[in-house]
């Protein structure tokens, strides 16, 4: 009896230490030298595979990198006249398309259609069988591959916290960073400045939506993409120098 009870005690360990929150300090001036956040595919998996989610995470403050080649949306600039190194990330079409994120009856002058928008977290490809050959018309025939594509990204509703709404398509998030023009030399040629998105995850917590294309003569492949989302509220934006994990900046909300 007391061995079954000590494999049970050894099983619930294992499982809350698999689900253990992640651990960052919002105060911190400093990030380890090469630092790049949590990691979103290790965290959406253990929380869309968590049901219910468990209390630690949903109190958790997570740091997840901004994936800023997976758009035009970043842009940096030194400004020698006033000494500060210009920081600007685009949010115009960030916009969520997802039916749970649309309101039909929305004000447009009022609120976004897209109530929820989203900061891009990376993505990965995978192949889950080998190529076939198959029939696709009469006669016809052809090597189809099979490729996945999953997308990661952040989803959030309170982006007006940290900017007041209007007409503008260069909305987004900025900062400005004073600064040696021989330092921001540096981080500008090495490409060194990194993103990183503070949030705290609310119901639903995940979600996810599926797109499948079928082969075709022109692109025999058959394609699937599916996006991930982690869901909760954006705390803070901070930019940071990725080699020396030196904190540049923090937007907060207003």
């Amino acid at each position: 009896m007391q061995r079954v009870q000590s494999l049970i005690l050894a099983a619930l360990f294992a499982c809350l230490s698999g689900h253990a929150a992640a651990s960052f300090d919002s105060a911190a001036l400093t990030l380890p030298a090469g630092y790049v956040g949590d990691d979103i595919k290790k965290w959406y998996g253990e929380i869309s595979a968590s049901a219910p989610v468990t209390a630690n995470i949903k109190d958790e403050v997570f740091a997840f990198a901004v994936d800023l080649d997976a758009g035009p949306n970043f842009s940096q600039k030194y400004n020698a006249a006033s000494g500060k190194l210009e920081l600007h990330y685009n949010m115009v079409f960030n916009q969520i398309a997802e039916g749970w994120s649309w309101d039909e009856l929305t004000n447009p002058d009022q609120h976004d259609y897209y109530h929820f928008k989203f900061l891009p977290l990376g993505f990965e490809t995978a192949s889950k069988r080998a190529p076939k050959v198959v029939e696709l018309y009469p006669g016809k025939t052809l090597e189809v591959k099979n490729l996945w594509r999953y997308e990661y990204f952040f989803a959030f509703e309170n982006l007006y916290d940290f900017y007041e709404r209007k007409v503008d398509d260069d909305a987004g998030f900025d900062a400005a960073v004073v600064i040696k023009a021989e330092e921001a030399g540096l981080l500008l040629e090495g490409k060194r400045i990194r993103m990183l998105a503070l949030c705290r995850l609310k119901p639903p917590y995940h979600t996810e939506s599926n797109t499948f294309w079928k082969a075709t003569f022109a692109e025999p492949v058959d394609y699937t993409l599916r996006k991930r989302y982690l869901v909760g509220e954006l705390l803070e934006v901070w930019f940071y120098d990725s080699a020396s994990g030196k904190v540049l900046t923090k937007v907060r909300q207003r």
